[in-house]
């Protein structure tokens, strides 16, 4: 009887434990993160570098020292690169064709409108202060002011006022100066951007607001942009691509010539004016043919011109003498 006993007692003593309570998992730092930003780095590594170009198509072609000028820009306003809070965007020079000593792209670095306020909010924080807002204001065409914007045109322009402490800092932006167009094919004009025609007050007041924190913390966002600033530049980038592309085309189609060629199209076009000068000739000379003949006719139907008189009394034929009747002599009467 005392068997069974036994090996229950055996069966709880090899049997595992059972928990009391929930179990905690090893906690995992995240400087342990393969990409993370250590406190003892200066620069970029290759694998971050790697991890950066999936963000930022191209960031790997940028110059070192363009990469160690990001790097700076994220130590210094805290912002994850890694978490799209901070990006670093490359764009074609166009003065790069003219000018050898530039370089091929500018590089910008830019964030969200919510990168702009928590930086501006750390920088009030250590200096004692706080950031605010006045009411922002609308403005139309005409320069009425406006607390909400409810028209469905385009506001002209939106002032945002920021306070940091004592101070104020307004900044207007302007429809003209923001908005970014690019050219419709199918409409044969620019047009505006489509979020921008979705959410024009919206998208222009944040231009608004980050020129007004940028004022307000000059020490932590100069040189940092949000993507709203810079979509009228990437709309401009995208016409300038689009025009080279079509300019490459159109020469390989010879529809175009370089300089070399030019004298030849010009020699040609002189040439091809030449004959069409030529053809006009031949046609004034076609279409004036017809004039001498009506001159030689209308001669023919002109009367003589008129002689003096002698000379025209020596070639007149004298007149016919008129004929005069002869009377037939009566027969003699027969005596009866």
């Amino acid at each position: 009887m005392n068997q069974p006993t036994e090996q229950q007692d055996g069966d709880t003593a090899s049997a595992a434990p059972v928990p009391t309570g929930p179990e905690k998992l090893p906690e995992r730092s995240v400087s342990q993160s393969a990409v993370v930003l250590r406190a003892d780095q200066v620069e970029f590594d290759a694998r971050q570098v790697a991890a950066l170009s999936l963000i930022s198509p191209g960031l790997a072609q940028a110059p070192r020292a363009q990469l160690a000028l990001f790097f700076h820009f994220c130590v210094r306003s805290g912002l994850d690169p890694f978490a799209r809070q901070i990006y670093m965007i490359g764009r074609t020079n166009w003065k790069a064709a003219d000018n050898p000593d530039e370089p091929e792209k500018t590089w910008t670095i830019q964030t969200g409108i919510d990168g702009f306020r928590t930086v501006a909010h750390r920088a009030a924080i250590k200096a004692g202060e706080s950031i605010s807002y006045e009411d922002t204001v609308y403005y139309d065409s005409e320069g009425n002011a406006h607390e909400v914007w409810l028209s469905k045109a385009y506001p002209a322009a939106v002032k945002v006022t920021v306070l940091r402490g004592n101070a104020r800092f307004p900044f207007i932006a302007r429809w003209d100066e923001f908005a970014p167009t690019y050219y419709d094919r199918k409409q044969g004009a620019y047009v505006v951007a489509k979020m921008w025609q979705q959410m024009p007050a919206h998208m222009l007041r944040k231009c608004a607001e980050a020129g007004a924190l940028r004022m307000a913390a000059p020490q932590d966002l100069s040189g940092v942009y949000v993507d709203e600033e810079m979509a009228r530049a990437d709309a401009e980038a995208v016409v300038r691509e689009a025009e080279e592309a079509t300019r490459r085309l159109r020469e390989a189609a010879g529809l175009e010539a370089g300089d070399d060629k030019g004298g030849n199209d010009k020699g040609s076009d002189a040439k091809e004016e030449s004959a069409e000068d030529s053809q006009a000739g031949d046609r004034d000379e076609s279409t004036e043919q017809p004039a001498p003949r009506k001159r030689a006719r209308a001669a023919k139907k002109a009367p003589p011109e008129t002689k003096p008189d002698t000379a025209s009394e020596s070639d007149e034929a004298p007149a016919p003498a008129k004929r005069t009747q002869r009377k037939r002599p009566s027969a003699p009467r027969r005596a009866s």
